[in-house]
């Protein structure tokens, strides 16, 4: 693949001063932050009601366990939709019917009466969902644009991780006192919330939408541009793989820490916030290094920390000496790794592309969780859970990971192409 040589369009007028003051203003910037948790919120605080709306429903484990499985398929989905959309119509209208779609689904949800009108719920919140996490990172750089958007988004990776440590916590909280319906109430009114503060806070901020090429002819030529960029796939390669290795432990710590180890289920959540803790250090520390490290070089490190964490992690699984410490510990400096790496990919694969910001956010969104998801189920399929074999996944997710950017190297690739366009 090589970068294409087309001509990028010229950039609108930039916004006003007025409008860059309230998208730039800290409640503009937490709002955002918001909006891209919506997607991990809807998943985990859904968890804890699983057991009772199984007795309620009459139905199987395996079909209530698809109103998460078609939730993520939904949500992964509609991005592509969402952002190419807000390319050309701007980011106001298209996020507020996303928002609208999700309450509609979490509406749907709460007055279920039977599993299949929850499974449609779930799929239309899925469907609205998408809107948030992929119109908030392209926000992002219509607003910072180059310099900043990497500083920005470490911010945002800072906070992220900590939605799914708390959705279940938050979720069996309202289980216990009030039943399942008040997770979906829950939902819904966040749905609103989101929606109205959305209207009052942020301008619009996609100032030359609608300027290029429509129609289906333009659509494919901005996947062009952007599929065609040996950077952008680099980072969006990167990005999967390291987003496997961590849905690896997603999927399999609670089996291999409580059946196998022996922790309870309350002290099990506390494990699992420590590895998120790792996310949010690693992302602390990405934005501190931003401006002074090249986003490339902080790649590198972040995915040769993870690497090498995540190695020692297995080699201790391989040997017997299978651990809650010696699982967690290397398992939280993988997650350091994790957060290094991923703002600087995310800043690098979108930065380029401020023109169609919204499609390359979009893709980027899908293309993680097509990676990470195919991983995991594949390797799930291969292997049974057990400590040996969650080491050994996460690591070779992460190891193929660094592989990718020592063969693709794309902070190389966009460093010697802005030196020749300078």
């Amino acid at each position: 693949m090589t970068t294409p040589t087309a001509a990028v369009p010229a950039r609108a007028a930039p916004l006003s001063e007025r409008d860059r003051r309230r998208a730039e203003a800290l409640p503009a910037a937490a709002l955002l932050v918001a909006l891209s948790a919506v997607a991990p919120l809807s998943v985990d605080m859904f968890l804890p009601s699983m057991p009772a709306l199984r007795a309620e429903f009459g139905a199987s484990e395996a079909l209530l366990q698809l109103a998460v499985t078609l939730f993520i398929i939904s949500f992964a989905g509609s991005q592509l939709v969402y952002g190419p959309a807000s390319d050309r119509l701007g980011r106001r209208p298209v996020l507020l019917v996303g928002m609208a779609l999700f309450t509609a689904g979490g509406l749907l949800a709460l007055f279920a009466q039977s599993a299949e009108m929850l499974l449609a719920g779930r799929v239309l919140q899925g469907l609205g969902g998408g809107a948030g996490p992929a119109l908030a990172q392209a926000i992002v750089l219509d607003v910072y644009g180059r310099e900043r958007a990497a500083r920005v988004l470490s911010y945002m990776a800072i906070a992220l991780p900590l939605a799914p440590a708390i959705a279940p916590i938050i979720g069996g909280g309202l289980h216990e006192a009030f039943g399942w319906h008040a997770v979906f109430v829950t939902l819904t009114a966040l749905g609103v919330l989101l929606a109205v503060l959305y209207r009052l806070m942020l301008p619009e901020t996609n100032v030359g939408r609608g300027a290029g090429p429509r129609g289906i002819a333009g659509l494919a030529a901005d996947y062009r541009t952007v599929l065609g960029n040996r950077t952008y796939v680099g980072y969006a390669l990167v990005m999967g793989l390291m987003f496997a290795g961590q849905l690896v432990f997603i999927s399999s710590s609670s089996f291999v820490l409580i059946d196998e180890l022996g922790l309870n289920p309350q002290v099990y959540g506390l494990s699992f916030g420590f590895v998120a803790l790792g996310l949010m250090a690693g992302a602390t520390l990405s934005s501190r290094l931003t401006g002074r490290v090249s986003g490339g070089q902080l790649v590198l490190v972040g995915a040769a920390t993870a690497a090498a964490s995540s190695l020692l992690m297995a080699a201790v699984m391989w040997a017997g000496g299978a651990h809650v410490l010696t699982l967690l510990t290397p398992m939280f400096v993988t997650a350091l790794g994790l957060g290094l790496t991923r703002p600087s990919a995310m800043a690098g694969a979108l930065v380029p592309f401020p023109h169609i910001a919204g499609l390359a956010s979009s893709v980027l969104g899908f293309s993680t969780m097509l990676v990470a998801t195919t991983y995991n189920i594949a390797y799930g399929a291969l292997v049974a859970p057990s400590a040996t074999a969650l080491a050994t996944g996460v690591w070779l997710a992460v190891t193929a990971g660094l592989v990718a950017v020592l063969l693709l190297r794309p902070g190389r690739v966009a460093r010697t192409a802005a030196s020749v366009a300078r």
